[in-house]
């Protein structure tokens, strides 16, 4: 069994080289992606089992915007150029591990299905939701972004356009003729449906470009096509522990009283920490869950 485990890095290499010397294993290989507004390649740390993307193939991160799903699929390819890999695992630079890496690589053996996320949406409840309303308005790209301003004016537009619960204004045609699926940005897919995206992505050149003016399309590109894909019957829940209390764009930083929650929990990896807010939590997990 081969793992590729693809991460989106962002900041802090500290913390991403712990989470690289934590997970070493002769059965994993990592591919990482570098937010190309803040690049650090030189600060991670060098072995045979870690790739870095070329600096060409970065994406200019911007939140809620195709720039996420152009990086995922950029360190698709340049994994599944590095030979052959049983599963592909989408994590981020402040993801930990929270189960004994050999442990982790015994889950996989044997394994077959997709592990990925999915949220209530039209296509379950029978009713149109704030889901459907991410692919279903056209989104400027002007308008995508986090700043205080940007927020606004989406929130504007949402509303007058007929608010999140239905479209009245600017709907757009499904020119993808696919039935749209939602979900966590982070799974874990196998060999054959990666490779399946892979040609579908490269066929259907217009499922991309549809997706470059929908919110948040990092959680809807890779869910769609895997439940349209020949493994939609092959699905199981996704792997990581992440704590959304409070209902804000962005999950909980986890913290030291967090701890229980975290090793009672049947997942194998948890986010996010920021070693800046809380170095504890990731001291405690390495001591009394990794070792």
């Amino acid at each position: 069994m081969k793992l590729a485990i693809l991460l989106l890095c962002h900041k802090n290499p500290k913390q991403i080289n712990k989470l690289l010397e934590v997970m070493q294993h002769p059965q994993i290989s990592f591919f990482i992606h570098i937010d190309k507004k803040n690049n650090f390649t030189d600060s991670i740390m060098k072995k045979d089992s870690i790739y870095i993307l070329p600096h060409e193939l970065c994406q200019n991160i911007q939140w809620s915007s195709i720039s996420i799903v152009q990086a995922t699929l950029n360190l698709i390819k340049f994994a599944a150029s590095k030979g052959e890999f049983n599963y592909f695992w989408l994590c981020s630079g402040q993801d930990f591990p929270i189960k004994p890496i050999k442990d982790i690589v015994i889950f996989f053996e044997n394994k077959t299905c997709n592990f990925i996320n999915l949220f209530n949406s039209q296509n379950f409840t029978g009713k149109y939701t704030n889901y459907d309303k991410r692919n279903s308005l056209y989104y400027p790209k002007w308008i995508m972004g986090n700043t205080l301003l940007q927020r606004i004016l989406k929130r504007v537009y949402v509303e007058i356009t007929g608010g999140y619960n239905k479209t009245l204004f600017f709907r757009r045609k499904n020119i993808t003729n696919l039935k749209f699926y939602f979900g966590s940005q982070w799974w874990c897919l196998n060999n054959k449906t990666i490779k399946w995206i892979i040609k579908y992505c490269k066929e259907h050149k217009e499922y991309l470009n549809f997706y470059k003016n929908c919110a948040t399309p990092d959680e809807s590109f890779f869910h769609t096509l895997v439940l349209n894909s020949p493994y939609k019957n092959n699905v199981s829940n996704y792997l990581h522990y992440i704590d959304w209390s409070g209902c804000k764009n962005s999950p909980k930083v986890l913290i030291m009283k967090d701890l229980v929650k975290i090793k009672g929990s049947n997942f194998l990896m948890a986010r996010k920490f920021d070693i800046n807010v809380n170095y504890n939590i990731v001291d405690r997990i390495l001591k009394e869950i990794l070792i």
